[in-house]
């Protein structure tokens, strides 16, 4: 974060490119990764009204949970996807608040992290 001003990615502020991808970015590419995994199964457990869902296979004998339990373990399933989605729709908009230029940068770090 020291010499963040000192790069300009994509011909961007650096420290925007550095709230970007911390609140956007990140959460985004951790809903894709997680969701592709937990999506399939909550709504499966969703569908079949049992969790784990029929036809998924477990590590050692598990006991199907049916009713309100195993609507709440899909639910937790769907939910953190959506959590995160949100979270980076929030931080999206949260951004613009953030500062955006640090007050008297001291540029001769630039210089001598580049000289290296």
């Amino acid at each position: 974060m020291d010499t963040v001003h000192c790069h300009t990615p994509f011909g961007y502020s650096g420290i925007s490119v550095l709230w970007y991808s911390m609140f956007v970015g990140m959460p985004l590419f951790g809903a894709v990764f997680i969701g592709l995994f937990t999506l399939p199964i909550g709504i499966k457990g969703f569908v079949h009204g049992q969790f784990p869902p029929r036809g998924v296979k477990v590590l050692r004998p598990t006991k199907i949970l049916t009713g309100w339990r195993a609507n709440l373990k899909s639910g937790a399933h769907v939910s953190i996807p959506i959590f995160l989605i949100l979270f980076s729709i929030w931080g999206y908009f949260q951004v613009d608040k953030m500062p955006q230029e640090i007050k008297n940068p001291d540029y001769s770090v630039c210089e001598s992290k580049q000289a290296h």
